[in-house]
Formats: C-alpha cells, structure tokens, sequence
C-alpha cells in the first residue's frame, strides 16, 4: 500500500512539471513494443513472469519513480554526459550507459536474485535503453547554453527538450504504440544486427557524434511549423532511427539476459 501511493504522489508531481525529462509515454511505449516484437519466446516468456506485465506498461516507470524517497539517484541515470570529443567522463557511474552495463552485468545470474530485483532492474533497463537514444539525452558539458535552447510552436515558448521528447507522437500523430512499431519496424535481420553490434559505451558516443546535429536543424527561437520541409523531413528520419535502435537494442540486451 505505501509503494502505492508513493507512486501515486510520483504521478501527481509529474503532472505538475512542464517539461517532460524524457522520450514521453507514446515514445517509450512505442520502444519497448518494438522491443517485444523482436524478442525470442523465452525472453519474453521471462520478462512476462517477473514483470506480471508487458514491456509498454512499465516503460515509463523510472520517470515517476525518480520522485519518490529513495529513488533520487536515479534522476541522473536517464541521460549520458560527454565532453568536447564525444567522449564519456572517466570514473563516470551517474548516466545511463554505465548503469546498463551494471545491471547487465548484475543480471547475468538473475536466477540468484530476489524476484523483486529482477523486475526492477528489468524496468530499468526497458526505460535507461530507450532513453539513451533520445536526441537531448547526450549532454554535451563545453556547450552549458544547450541547456536553456528553446523554440516556438504557434508563437508558444517550448523547449528544445520538449519537443524531441515528443517527437515520436508528433512525427506520427494519432497513432498508437504498436501501430507506430508495426509502421518502423521492417528492417532485416542484418540490419537490425549491424544496430546492436557493440557496448552501451559505443552507442553513447555514437549517439553523441550524430545528435550534434538536431541544434542546426533547429536554430535557437526558430518557429517550428514554419521550419523548411527538409528539416522536418531529417528530424522524422532522425526521430525514426533512434527510436527504432532503442527498440533493437533493448530486444538483444533482453535476448542475451534469457538466453540461458
């Protein structure tokens, strides 16, 4: 009953910030059914077991739990911070790449933890994985006024994080999580294997590399419906491949936990 109503106060502080920390819920919702749709039966049947759900319904978790007493640290592990070379800070344990690979690590003998542990370290993963991949999760730290970048929408303030935090449901307006995974997810096995070749560390500073980008399609002030077609065109393209190899991803690390 308290974890309830601890989750409960978690949902109404939520409501209450005006910016969403996150790929929002369609975006993790969308990630993780990517995710079950490139599983193997056993993980599945695995993750079904310890979980008592779906991969979708918790992929928001770690967004309301991170208010709740006792699950301040975990504010840190959503994004990844990196330097003026793309390159993670040594010695660095708060972001999301670090801590994948610790549970992953962790999970290699999950038969040996309390249920409890697995389906938490489980939520974990099937929000870090995703989260990793969303364009304003890459920190770059010799950039600080990337921070407070913002844009127009109708002539309203929003921020830059905003709206790449929501931009898997307004790429793809009206359509639901597995309409959207059933849409993207076409690629071939060699293609999705090429995805989720190397380590969480490899995809962070890809990631970092590539999102550099996303703050010269949208300059600082910029009125987004009023942004040329080919910048939208490369923010849906963008959008599209991040979600796509959270999904990817998040299946293979899931794959390799169960496999056994």
């Amino acid at each position: 009953m308290k974890r309830l109503l601890m989750l409960a106060m978690a949902v109404a502080l939520l409501a209450t910030v005006h910016s969403v920390r996150a790929w929002n819920n369609i975006g993790h919702a969308t990630i993780a059914v990517i995710a079950e749709r490139n599983m193997t039966p056993e993980a599945k049947e695995k993750c079904r077991g310890y979980l008592k759900h779906t991969l979708p319904y918790h992929a928001s978790w770690m967004d309301y739990w991170r208010n709740c007493k006792g699950f301040e640290e975990t504010n840190y592990w959503h994004g990844i911070e990196v330097d003026a070379e793309n390159q993670q800070f040594a010695g660095d344990t708060r972001n999301a790449a670090f801590q994948i690979k610790r549970i992953c690590k962790q999970m290699k003998k999950y038969r040996r933890l309390k249920d409890s542990i697995v389906c938490d370290n489980l939520k974990y993963l099937i929000h870090m994985v995703g989260d990793m991949q969303c364009p304003t999760h890459m920190k770059y730290t010799e950039e600080p006024a990337l921070k407070q970048r913002s844009v127009l929408q109708k002539d309203k303030k929003l921020g830059f994080h905003s709206f790449w935090d929501a931009a898997i449901g307004y790429y793809n307006k009206g359509m639901k999580a597995d309409e959207i995974a059933a849409k993207y997810d076409t690629l071939t096995d060699a293609e999705k294997a090429a995805i989720c070749a190397g380590t969480p560390d490899d995809w962070a500073k890809q990631n970092a590399e590539e999102m550099r980008e996303i703050y010269t399609l949208m300059p600082m002030g910029s009125e987004i419906t009023t942004l040329p077609k080919e910048s939208h065109a490369r923010m849906k393209e963008i959008t599209t491949r991040q979600m796509l190899r959270g999904g990817y991803r998040l299946a293979n690390i899931l794959n390799q936990i169960f496999s056994k």
